[in-house]
């Protein structure tokens, strides 16, 4: 018996993606050591369906993402594309994957050891070409420079997060994103802090007060200096703790070919 899926529509209208959203399942990524992290991916998975085309067979996502053992990687992605393709007979797949991804840090004076957790991102899409973009979320101290102005050494520190997403003819780890960012920012974050460690942030993160402003340009200036990157996408915010908003800044550029 034929599938209903199969059958022929007759609208004449295609759709740019049809797939699952928000599935859960396990993955495993590498971390710049080469080592294999476990990590419980959010997922949307999609391919494009041509006019003629009435429905996808939605088991065939889970088929693929089920016989893709190897760690995360832009081969890794491509290849379970390609196989999305193969299977729908479809022109273009694509992926999304949002996961947690922990990186050990250190505070700055009494060295004890503590994990950031951040957003790791995995975007790709294969059609006529292939594109691949990781990317992390970073929470990060922010002090603005008005309050610097205003208040002298006392400066208004808020917590804020950056967000980075690059395409790169190189591979790039998240743990290199996130050293990216905690460098942009007025100071890092740290979950585990005594006092001799919390006088030390906040006293470098004074002096270096910065506009959500600030740290989009400074991530960019970073990103525009390596030839390897092939797109980005910043994103700044700052929970403003004098105001009852949020204050945010964005920047996407693709260099240009040749």
């Amino acid at each position: 018996m034929r599938d209903i899926q199969d059958q022929e529509e007759t609208r004449g209208i295609g759709l740019d993606q049809v797939g699952l959203a928000r599935l859960a399942i396990p993955i495993r990524v590498l971390d710049r050591d080469g080592r294999a992290r476990e990590a419980t991916a959010t997922v949307s998975v999609f391919v494009a369906l041509p006019a003629g085309a009435r429905a996808v067979h939605m088991s065939r996502f889970l088929e693929a993402l089920a016989g893709s053992a190897e760690p995360l990687d832009r081969d890794v992605v491509r290849e379970l594309l390609a196989n999305l393709r193969s299977r729908h007979d479809a022109p273009g797949a694509g992926i999304e994957m949002d996961f947690p991804f922990s990186v050990t840090k250190t505070a700055p004076t009494t060295g004890s050891s503590s994990a950031l957790v951040c957003r790791a991102t995995v975007k790709a899409s294969l059609a006529d070409s292939f594109r691949y973009a990781v990317g992390v979320r970073v929470p990060v101290m922010m002090v603005c420079p008005c309050s610097v102005g205003a208040a002298g050494r006392a400066g208004l520190a808020q917590r804020g997060y950056v967000s980075v997403s690059v395409e790169a003819d190189r591979a790039v780890r998240f743990e290199d994103l996130v050293d990216l960012v905690e460098s942009c920012a007025s100071a890092p974050v740290r979950a585990l802090l005594k006092a001799a460690d919390e006088r030390a942030l906040l006293e470098s993160a004074v002096s270096r007060p910065f506009f959500v402003e600030d740290i989009v340009r400074n991530v960019t200036q970073v990103l525009e200096a390596d030839p390897s990157v092939d797109w980005y996408s910043v994103e700044a915010e700052n929970l403003e703790g004098a105001h009852d908003h949020s204050t945010f800044a964005s920047r996407e550029h693709r260099r240009a070919a040749g």
